[in-house]
């Protein structure tokens, strides 16, 4: 049965790899469950890169401000993000750490001084300026919120979104270096924005959530949808992990980069 499915997979597209134009000089930074892979030299301190959903795991977020010095904003508007992140400063500081969940080997390295250089944004992103419900999760031992995966819990928060390319116009961005996306369902609306703006991003980081709560294989055909709309915008797919955590790279930049190999 197992065989059966890996061949429907892949007959389909559907399995982690289909698409997948590797890169050599990639790297893992962060945690072991919300950390990427991305290449070893190309952002720096001028770089700008925009975290989105922080939930209790800023790994992979604090790891670009430490290794790069690169200018982070973090975007969350859940009480288990901002507690989170205010508690993390807290305890660098008194030049302790907070633990990572599932990952006990991961320390917080970054000095109290570049933390506090990260710029944490209480709000979601979406597909425009205004209020929205995200659902409780439904387990107990899971700590984010969802606009789209929960909604059987019946309770909600609600709280202020805006649309990506809003966001930076109003911190004077015209590019981004590197958009992250852990936002449990909701990255499939934030990525079409960016193909629907024509955002300048040379790189983006996502996890596809749904292949945590799915039911049946339809989720697979949803982020293969995804994947080929990223690709007719101009986006190669260079990294993927059986957990859908991917990495895409602007068509541009992957030619720049696989010069250099």
């Amino acid at each position: 049965m197992k065989f059966l499915k890996r061949m429907f997979k892949h007959f389909f597209g559907l399995d982690s790899q289909s698409g997948v134009h590797p890169l050599k000089n990639l790297f893992y930074i962060g945690s072991k469950f919300h950390g990427y892979t991305i290449p070893e030299k190309f952002l720096n301190q001028d770089s700008v890169c925009y975290c989105i959903g922080a939930g209790e795991d800023v790994s992979f977020d604090t790891e670009l401000k430490r290794l790069f010095d690169a200018r982070v904003f973090v975007f969350d508007p859940m009480p288990e993000g901002k507690n989170y992140f205010a508690k993390l400063k807290e305890k660098v500081a008194a030049g302790d750490s907070l633990p990572v969940e599932g990952d006990p080997s991961f320390r917080y390295l970054i000095s109290p001084e570049k933390l506090n250089e990260i710029v944490f944004i209480e709000k979601g992103v979406w597909d425009s300026e205004t209020n929205i419900k995200f659902y409780a999760p439904t387990k107990d031992d899971y700590p984010s919120h969802s606009v789209y995966l929960f909604k059987t819990s019946g309770e909600y928060i609600v709280a202020p979104v805006d649309r990506l390319s809003h966001f930076m116009k109003k911190n004077g961005h015209e590019q981004i270096d590197l958009v992250k996306m852990e936002i449990e369902g909701a990255e499939y609306k934030v990525l079409e924005t960016i193909v629907q703006d024509k955002i300048d991003v040379k790189i983006i980081c996502v996890e596809f959530d749904e292949i945590f709560h799915s039911r049946g294989l339809a989720y697979m055909f949803r982020i293969r949808k995804t994947r080929r709309q990223l690709e007719k915008a101009g986006f190669i797919l260079v990294h993927s992990t059986p957990l859908m955590k991917r990495t895409f790279i602007q068509k541009k930049v992957y030619q720049q980069l696989k010069s250099q190999e």
